[in-house]
């Protein structure tokens, strides 16, 4: 399954039809489709491809799709998806930052933004630098994950350093500011 086309209320959702077998010629999808964790929307089409609308921005949202045939069903495809993305009405920024120690490694961890809080499929990006003052978005972050911990090598462990992490969804958009600075002295 694949989100071929998406504006703010609507996408749309393709997939590749099943390889023929045992001389089926005609092929029926089950579509099952709604809010991320609630029981969705059940249609059929025999189209390769299906358009949902009257969604809302930055909601997560699944969608089933399995083949059948006079033979029987098909395994279920499974896809989590959002609408385009829009810049949110509130900053997020990921909280309760963790940091310990390692020789000159840094194991940095956060609680995890919810999808409805990221509104998007979140990357988180550190920025550390060893300068004085805050730390800002203009300069490159130092590494990002999609997790919600990252080890960071081959620090100076006499150095001080600062630390922010910021949050992005999968549109590219920086959403909220950068996660308050704060000094990291070595140990």
């Amino acid at each position: 399954l694949m989100k071929t086309a998406s504006t703010d209320t609507s996408v749309t959702i393709s997939w590749d039809p099943p390889e023929p077998s045992d001389g089926y010629t005609s092929v029926t999808y089950t579509i099952n489709h709604g809010v991320l964790n609630t029981t969705g929307e059940v249609r059929t089409t025999e189209n390769t491809e299906t358009g949902i609308n009257r969604l809302e921005p930055g909601i997560p949202y699944y969608i089933t799709v399995s083949a059948g045939t006079t033979g029987g069903n098909g395994k279920e495809e499974y896809l989590i998806f959002f609408t385009m993305e829009q810049v949110p009405n509130e900053p997020v920024k990921p909280s309760t930052i963790k940091t310990v120690w390692n020789g000159n490694s840094l194991t940095i961890s956060w609680e995890p933004l919810t999808l409805y809080e990221a509104r998007g499929f979140p990357v988180y990006y550190i920025y550390l630098n060893d300068s004085s003052g805050p730390v800002k978005r203009e300069i490159e972050p130092t590494a990002s994950t999609t997790e919600s911990s990252i080890v960071i090598y081959g620090l100076d462990s006499s150095q001080t350093y600062m630390l922010a992490i910021g949050v992005a969804t999968d549109g590219g958009n920086l959403i909220g500011p950068v996660s308050g600075s704060g000094v990291l002295e070595s140990i």
